[in-house]
């Protein structure tokens, strides 16, 4: 894998990670909604709709979308995806800062073969 696709890479998972916390800010937000109707459904929808980071979520995954697009031009697939992986562990270490999420052993565990995963697939 070459420097370039690896930057791009991790240019994918910086925008896939924006994008979720963008979402889980948002839908934090949210609070409980009775979803009984139709009605409620398209009220549900026209209240996120309302919500500026649900565009800047939108936006994130657009571009994450078009560096992905490049990322699969250039390296194979077997490769991409696993290393596609390392949101997984993004998101674990931004959970806990951002959203004080706890770390509990079991998902550090989790979180520590992923990371094994990657750097055999990468290096492999």
């Amino acid at each position: 894998m070459t420097l370039k696709i690896f930057l791009l890479i991790i240019l994918h998972e910086i925008c896939a990670t924006f994008e979720q916390i963008f979402f889980k800010k948002s839908a934090n937000k949210l609070g409980d909604h009775s979803l009984k109707s139709v009605k409620d459904y398209f009220i549900f929808i026209k209240t996120i709709l309302k919500m500026p980071l649900v565009w800047l979520a939108f936006l994130a995954t657009a571009a994450s979308w078009l560096v992905w697009f490049t990322v699969l031009a250039g390296v194979e697939l077997s490769i991409a995806i696993p290393v596609d992986s390392m949101q997984y562990i993004i998101i674990f270490i931004i959970s806990y800062f951002v959203f004080k999420e706890r770390m509990h052993w079991t998902r550090i565990v989790g979180t520590l073969f992923i990371i094994l995963g990657i750097t055999i697939v990468v290096f492999s």
